[in-house]
């Protein structure tokens, strides 16, 4: 009687490339009210340090939203249809929710008071199929870096 073995080898593991998102949400406390009828004042700050898409495109929709206060820009951003758009108004939904459920903050008295694009990292690589005189045939892709600041009055 022979005996058989069969060699099983390892299945290979594939997964998917990660997307690496970084969120800080801090609260700066101001002055505490001296009247029991005043309001108090608190600050959400929000950051995405890893959008992919230019810093020149989110600008202009950052420009155009800065005037709304954040619910009302939300509305409008759902019927904009650009990839910047979906991204900006992830990130604008995830910083009001995060200052309600955080910070105690009410959603209806949220302003910006800070709102600002700022350049991030690049992945580059070569290509030299697109000429040796510009750039030397390197292409860039340009993420984005957001600061969202909203201040409101605190519940309670």
């Amino acid at each position: 009687m022979a005996t058989t073995t069969k060699k099983t080898t390892p299945a290979k593991k594939t997964t998917a490339p990660k997307t690496v998102v970084t969120k800080t949400i801090t609260l700066d406390k101001q002055v505490e009210p001296a009247v029991a009828g005043e309001t108090r004042l608190g600050r959400a700050r929000f950051i995405n340090k890893n959008l992919k898409v230019s810093p020149r495109k989110l600008r202009l929709l950052v420009n155009g939203i800065k005037k709304f206060d954040p619910l009302t820009a939300i509305a409008k951003l759902k019927f904009t249809n650009t990839n910047a758009a979906r991204l900006l108004l992830k990130c604008l939904e995830d910083a009001v929710a995060s200052a309600k459920h955080n910070y105690n903050l009410v959603p209806e008295t949220l302003k910006y008071t800070d709102f600002r694009v700022d350049e991030g990292m690049k992945i580059k690589r070569m290509d030299k199929s697109h000429g040796s005189r510009f750039a030397r045939g390197i292409i860039q892709k340009r993420h984005s870096r957001l600061t969202i600041i909203l201040s409101g009055t605190i519940q309670g």
